[in-house]
């Protein structure tokens, strides 16, 4: 017996995937296939969904967004040293 292939079926692009980690915490993924130039972010946590749906050039770039995003910001006015 040989293996069913519909006339329609053709083989799917291989998919590339990276996990993206901040210290100890996964924060997302990126994913792309072999045939799209760029990776989109996928957000594991609400705390990156700003991200989310994001395209970046290299699993590299998403990382670095990540961690300016996680980043601790100022609150509050900047006081001037006298």
């Amino acid at each position: 017996m040989s293996p069913l292939h519909s006339a329609s079926s053709r083989p799917r692009p291989a998919l590339q995937a990276y996990v993206i980690e901040i210290g100890e915490d996964q924060v997302g993924l990126v994913s792309r296939r072999t045939d799209e130039r760029d990776f989109t972010f996928i957000a594991a946590s609400s705390a990156f969904r700003a991200l989310d749906g994001q395209r970046f050039a290299t699993p590299g770039a998403a990382e670095n967004a990540a961690r300016r995003l996680a980043r601790p910001r100022r609150h509050g006015p900047l006081r001037l040293a006298s």
